[in-house]
């Protein structure tokens, strides 16, 4: 059954209505993690981020489930509150350029840490050459003062190049909105702070390198966000050591209240994995004891589970081995274990395992790196990895990234080989 994707009303029910999964069954496995996908993706729940409360509503979806299951609270709660600065964009955002309407989040993307700006501006075409030298670039900030800035940068991955970059563009954020082309697709995130005008980056089919003004309406609103982090816990055999599962629900939102951020691969796949694993554990008793998190404040900078680490509601010394799930609706091209060059055992234990059953087509090892919330446990010397899906589509922190079409397409075969590493672990 797929659940419809509007009424808020319809998906206040959806905890009561998921079946519990049979361990060994693919169909029941990928079935549950459909509906939670397509509920956690649905506009109903805003993106599950920071306007209309969208986070606040997954939160509520994922507590209720954890009740069902029969998930113990921590310290007397199901939720870890906590609070953080966001950037936010409530209104519809305007772009027009030499009267052409472009199409927010298809032609244009007003960059996360945008301030405001409205109205009409003459658009005055700037190159790096422009700005190369400090005499250039003060005679240049004098002529666009109170003007909007079309930036002219070649293509670059050079860091010191994109650097500059920036550097030049937090200048002219200080006199005007600045427009510039995509390197690639647009892709958005998340700020928690403001520049003084909007940055407006603009798809490459949409660029106009001869224009002469646009009409603009951006309205940002910085704010201080209430979030919380949702756990339960399954005791297992022994308490003397901890298993923990984590995986974040939150996602990019809405900029305006025309362009949505489904966050259907990131990370509504990984939180269907969190519970299809709770919905397991639940039943069959664990070796260890098991606590499932599901993190707030992802997109934001690691927000939620940096809290959490510093919070220490539970044991920190205690945990075994702590397993981040994000990114896990693909497959086609194995999965990826980050810090499995610190956590070599684990890693090793995986790859034979996938030796033995051939499930997935690879296991590729990444060193340590800071890009999901296993990192600020791993960054306190505790066992962590953080395992993503890849091939598939490339839909990324943009508006495709759409329940409809992700394929969940090794989706059991991961589900399975996280239970032999569970299960494993001595």
């Amino acid at each position: 059954m797929r659940i419809a994707p509007t009424p808020l009303l319809a998906l206040a029910t959806v905890p009561l209505l998921l079946s519990t999964v049979q361990a060994q069954d693919p169909d029941a496995v990928l079935a549950n993690a459909r509906r939670w996908v397509d509920t956690l993706a649905s506009p109903a729940l805003h993106g599950r981020g920071y306007i209309s409360g969208g986070d606040s509503l997954a939160a509520e979806l994922i507590a209720a489930e954890f009740d069902r299951l029969g998930l113990l609270p921590v310290r007397g709660s199901r939720f870890e509150p906590f609070s953080f600065t966001v950037n936010t964009f409530p209104d519809s955002v305007k772009l027009a350029v030499d009267g052409r309407s472009l199409r927010p989040g298809v032609d244009f993307l007003v960059d996360p840490a945008s301030g405001s700006a409205s109205g009409h501006y003459e658009l005055v075409h700037l190159s790096l050459t422009d700005l190369a030298t400090p005499e250039r670039r003060a005679m240049t900030m004098g002529v666009a003062t109170g003007k909007a800035i079309a930036l002219h940068v070649p293509a670059t991955r050079n860091a010191d190049t994109l650097a500059l970059l920036h550097d030049l563009q937090e200048d002219l954020l200080h006199h005007g909105p600045v427009l510039q082309m995509a390197s690639g697709k647009l892709t958005w995130g998340v700020a928690r702070q403001a520049t003084p005008f909007p940055l407006l980056e603009i798809a490459r089919e949409a660029w106009n390198d001869s224009a002469t003004a646009i009409d603009l309406r951006v309205r940002n609103r910085l704010r201080n966000h209430n979030a919380r982090n949702v756990w339960g816990l399954v005791k297992g055999r022994s308490s003397k050591q901890l298993v923990v599962l984590t995986a974040h629900y939150d996602h990019l939102g809405r900029m305006g209240p025309d362009v949505l951020f489904p966050g259907a691969n990131d990370n509504a796949s990984g939180v269907s994995m969190l519970i299809n694993l709770a919905a397991r554990y639940a039943r069959e008793k664990p070796r260890y004891d098991m606590l499932f998190i599901a993190f707030a404040g992802e997109e934001a900078g690691l927000m939620g589970s940096r809290w959490c680490a510093v919070d220490r509601a539970f044991d920190l010394g205690a945990v075994k081995l702590l397993i981040n799930l994000d990114l896990l609706g693909t497959g086609e091209e194995g999965i990826t274990v980050v810090n499995a060059t610190a956590q070599q055992e684990v890693f090793e234990a995986i790859v034979a395992s996938n030796a033995a059953t051939g499930r997935l087509a690879q296991v590729k090892p990444r060193g340590p790196a800071c890009n999901s919330d296993h990192c600020p446990f791993a960054e306190r010397g505790i066992p962590a990895i953080f395992i993503y899906t890849m091939g598939g589509i490339a839909a990324y922190h943009d508006v495709m990234d759409r329940a409809e079409t992700l394929p969940l397409t090794d989706y059991h075969d991961v589900y399975l080989t996280l239970v032999d590493l569970i299960n494993g672990l001595k």
